[in-house]
């Protein structure tokens, strides 16, 4: 068979030259410019990139799901030979479901809600018509057990909101499986999912993929997933395919300076804790103008004359292309590229090191045996009193402190807590005990009335940067609304909200925008912005990088640095993103199920911990490096539900060294000669 013949043979998924541009008020998006890359059949590959460089256009312009201002203006989709961009609606709906198939970023948006599992299945399977419906059953609850669904015979008739997020995940990826699709494609799979959720999907997807022997396609900007998971990397910027390459080869010797810099952004990637996280300068360029030259030139700190009029051609690199001109032709750098440990991008300024916080500092908030409890059952007497115990413990004897100018990070899996600790300091839930006193005052108890004036010293940074700003208000409207609610008087909120946006970096011309124009990293400093607005001493960020590139994680984390060693703020950060809180975090304080079971100096928990539970989360952080692949899954098992909390230690179920006492005795908190606190019975260190 001739070479060309047997290549195609071998490639299942081909893309060539795709452009796909967006009509907006603002012009035409040039979303999708020329993009090239081919999928081998039963490989995996990894498409990464910065929010904003077309990675999930590609996805949607594969499905014919592009949204209706989309225009694709040239190129091929060509799957097994038959070009999907000139399919019938009935043939693309023949293809989707049944040859290719998605998992959705978030689960809960993409299942139906007022469905079980049983029935959408059910649907999915629905071109099967000499399937009986006992047959289709059969195979869901065959799929759920493959996925690692526990009593799928029981958990097939549930409903989504039934479901951990976790487990909403494999369930997505059970109904993607169902019909044996030769491709699969995957759109941030993990993204809202915690390390040791994230390394579980992770491993699922490898054993799922090589089981059916599918193809997938998986969009992340998660680069430990991307080189935990794929065979081949596909690099994206600014709508353009600007490197591709075998997994090892991006990872180890990248030859394109953007993707440098992504590997160096990457906070898993610095052997120890560093003053401030490197950032990529600049910001991707706007594709309504018509773009000259190297697209990537006004961020490359390896910049050329010719970048900035020539384009530059896909030049052949060890197992890829690297769209630059100091690969290989006429402008080659004979010094290009320089060791990975060198960093090319800026770092700021300031030592390896940031100062450490005045151990003697006075307390900003000190939480003591704080209780907050959810009731289960409705309010009626009749329905209370045949539940033995109607309520669940969310969060249970709680105990910690932020001192000024002092980073406490609050770390745990999803449904462990967290949240519901921040907002319980704030009163925005109830505690039903313990104590939560703000510079020495009791707050927990305080009336409203009373309550209203310390709200100006203590702010929270909400997880949905996006959702939690209102859709109708301008940015400037944004900003100053803190002012406007604690009737501040005497303050041009023009000018006011002017200086707050140029104290977070956001362009004055950002002001006159709404929150569905900005971008997650563009929102975030809104988000900051608004909390900083009444100079407050406390801040609550919960989980201020979620859904954020590294390199914009990097940017928001170095801002808070700066502002808490200007102002002497207080964090309490609320995150399951371990490289970033180790970076960050003067203290951790690890949470499970409701309770903090370790609580220390960070540095000396992430190099030894004391807790199996902190042991796991540490050892479950994908690494930025295809060499070091785990080997196995560091934590399995789901959280157990509250309504079900263990009698003896709530870890006890997925402790590798769990033992009689454990399953009987629930462990009290102890206090190490260090000064760390644990509740273990049998402690690592």
């Amino acid at each position: 068979m001739p070479k060309d013949a047997q290549t195609a043979q071998d490639t299942l998924l081909d893309i060539r030259d795709l452009s796909v541009e967006f009509r907006t008020p603002r012009g035409r998006v040039k979303a999708l410019r020329n993009v090239s890359f081919e999928v081998p059949r039963r490989r995996i590959v990894g498409v990464v990139g910065e929010s904003g460089s077309g990675k999930s256009t590609v996805l949607w312009a594969i499905l014919g799901l592009l949204s209706g201002n989309a225009r694709v203006s040239s190129g091929r989709i060509d799957f097994e030979g038959r070009d999907m961009l000139r399919m019938s609606e009935d043939e693309l709906r023949a293809a989707r479901g049944e040859e290719v198939s998605v998992v959705f970023q978030d689960p809960m948006t993409s299942q139906i809600p007022v469905l079980s599992y049983a029935r959408q299945m059910r649907d999915i399977l629905y071109r099967r018509e000499k399937m009986s419906d006992r047959e289709k059953r059969r195979r869901g609850i065959g799929m759920l057990e493959r996925v690692g669904i526990p009593d799928p015979e029981s958990r097939l008739d549930q409903f989504p909101h039934q479901f951990s997020g976790g487990m909403r995940q494999r369930a997505g990826i059970a109904m993607a499986l169902l019909t044996e699709p030769k491709l699969l494609l995957a759109d941030e799979p993990t993204t809202a999912l915690d390390v040791t959720m994230e390394a579980q999907i992770i491993h699922l997807l490898q054993e799922l993929q090589a089981e059916f022997e599918a193809t997938v396609v998986v969009v992340s900007h998660n680069l430990g997933l991307i080189a935990e998971l794929c065979d081949d990397v596909v690099v994206m910027y600014a709508g353009e395919v600007v490197e591709t390459g075998d997994v090892h080869d991006i990872f180890h010797d990248p030859q394109h300076p953007y993707t440098r810099a992504l590997l160096e952004c990457d906070p898993a990637r610095l052997p120890e804790r560093s003053a401030k996280l490197p950032v990529i300068p600049g910001d991707i360029p706007d594709l309504t103008r018509r773009l000259g030259g190297c697209i990537f030139a006004d961020r490359c700190p390896r910049v050329m004359e010719v970048c900035r009029t020539d384009t530059p051609p896909d030049q052949p690199t060890a197992s890829g292309v690297a769209r630059c001109h100091l690969v290989g032709g006429p402008h080659a750098d004979p010094d290009w590229p320089p060791p990975l440990d060198v960093l090319t991008v800026r770092t700021g300024e300031g030592g390896p090191r940031r100062a450490a916080p005045d151990q003697h500092a006075a307390p900003v908030l000190e939480v003591e045996e704080l209780n907050v409890r959810f009731r289960t059952a409705g309010a009626l007497p009749a329905l209370v009193r045949r539940i033995e115990d109607p309520f669940v413990d969310a969060v249970l004897d709680v105990s910690l402190g932020v001192r000024q100018g002092e980073t406490v990070g609050l770390v745990g899996e999803s449904g462990s807590g967290k949240t519901t600790l921040g907002r319980a300091v704030l009163k925005l839930v109830e505690a039903q005990a313990g104590s939560v006193r703000f510079e020495g005052q009791e707050i927990r108890t305080l009336p409203e009335a009373r309550f209203k004036p310390l709200r100006r010293d203590m702010a929270m940074m909400f997880q949905d940067p996006v959702g939690s700003l209102s859709p109708r208000k301008s940015v400037r409207a944004l900003i100053t609304e803190p002012l406007q609610i604690h009737g501040v008087r005497g303050v041009d909120f023009d000018a006011e909200a002017e200086r707050l946006a140029g104290l977070v970096r956001l362009p004055k011309a950002f002001l006159s925008r709404y929150p569905h124009e900005l971008s997650g990293g563009q929102a975030r400093r809104v988000g900051v912005a608004r909390a900083l607005a009444l100079n407050p001493r406390l801040i609550i960020a919960d989980e201020p990088t979620a859904g954020l590139d590294v390199s914009v994680q990097g940017e928001i984390l170095n801002l808070m640095a700066e502002l808490q060693a200007e102002h002497g703020l207080g964090y309490l950060v609320i995150t399951h993103n371990l490289p970033v809180v180790r970076h960050i975090a003067d203290r951790l304080a690890i949470m499970y199920l409701g309770r903090i079971v370790e609580q220390g100096d960070a540095e000396e928990i992430f190099a030894q911990p004391a807790h199996p539970y902190t042991e796991a989360l540490v050892r479950g952080v994908p690494q930025p490096d295809p060499d070091r692949r785990r080997t196995h899954v560091s934590i399995s098992g789901e959280v157990p539900s509250l309504m079900n909390r263990p009698k003896g230690c709530d870890f006890v179920a997925r402790c590798p060294y769990a033992q009689e006492r454990c399953r009987i005795e629930k462990p009290e908190h102890r206090v190490q000669p260090d000064g760390r606190v644990h509740a273990c019975h049998f402690p690592l260190r």
